[in-house]
């Protein structure tokens, strides 16, 4: 897999040097489910920020948290300079978030490794600065009046939650943004306790919308299509309270579903330009487009 996402990015962008991280099949000794110690990978994570125009992460898991936290207000400052152009997925959201956040340049969030043809063609479009578009499946609440635009923010549900939740969380417009979200293996009482806290941040009652796509690894068995359609009729019901509270003064919340966002998809799967710009339509049309 790793090779063939090297192989289409040579053919898309024209990329002549690819370098792969030293730790890439290595293993931390004493925390196994990492490649190694905090101390390495934020050093060679540094040095990419200084080179590399395209840093990609290849895996989930955990360590990117690590990487957040060396990451010190010079680094930003050369990152905003340099602009270079993130895309990751899962745990990669804290990263991904952070940089959005310091930094205030745009990412991909992408959420598998698996880059068949059609889903390589979204990043590559997003990349060149084309407008993107994909399709929501169902309106959980009714659609709004018109046609909204913001700024995409999110990525995984626990991964993002966990950037949100520090002792000075991040202060955003959250009335500017529109909040992309997707998870693997939730149970209700984790999804209860996520919502809260995005309750608890003030994303509820402000953000411009949500876009909620798969909350598990996606199968094609009727496991997977109870506990997805189960997981959405908790989210409504969950927020009904805010979403009364924002009709009756005028700032209607629209929370959309998709079938294309998230763990384990291989077709066609959404790629959300963290940073960028979203419009949806009343007609469940998602328009992307990285500002670059």
């Amino acid at each position: 897999m790793l090779r063939k996402t090297a192989r289409l990015l040579k053919l898309g962008l024209g990329v002549t040097a690819i370098r792969e991280s030293p730790h890439l099949f290595s293993s931390d000794v004493e925390i196994d489910h990492v490649t190694a110690p905090a101390s390495e990978r934020s050093s060679f994570f540094k040095e990419m920020v200084r080179e590399a125009d395209l840093i990609m992460s290849v895996a989930g898991g955990t360590g990117a948290e690590d990487l957040a936290l060396a990451i010190d207000r010079k680094d930003y400052r050369l990152i905003r300079q340099r602009r270079p152009l993130f895309i990751g997925f899962s745990d990669f959201t804290f990263l991904l978030s952070e940089i959005y956040y310091s930094a205030r340049i745009p990412a991909i969030y992408f959420p598998s490794l698996k880059l068949g043809k059609g889903n390589f063609k979204k990043i590559l479009s997003l990349i060149r600065g084309e407008i993107v578009v994909d399709r929501g499946s169902l309106w959980l609440t009714p659609p709004p009046p018109r046609s909204l635009t913001g700024i995409p923010i999110g990525g995984n549900l626990t991964t993002f939650v966990n950037f949100l939740n520090r002792q000075k969380p991040p202060r955003f417009s959250w009335r500017r943004h529109i909040l992309f979200v997707e998870d693997v293996n939730i149970d209700v009482e984790d999804l209860h306790r996520l919502l809260a806290a995005l309750r608890r941040h003030q994303v509820l009652a402000k953000v411009k919308g949500i876009v909620v796509g798969s909350l598990f690894a996606y199968s094609r068995n009727h496991n997977y299509r109870r506990n997805q359609k189960e997981a959405l009729a908790f989210i409504k019901t969950y927020v009904r309270d805010i979403i009364d509270a924002r009709r009756r003064r005028g700032d209607p919340l629209p929370i959309l579903a998709v079938s294309h966002f998230g763990h384990e998809i291989v077709r066609d799967l959404m790629a959300v330009p963290i940073g960028g710009r979203a419009t949806i339509t009343r007609s469940k049309r998602i328009l992307f487009r990285l500002p670059r």
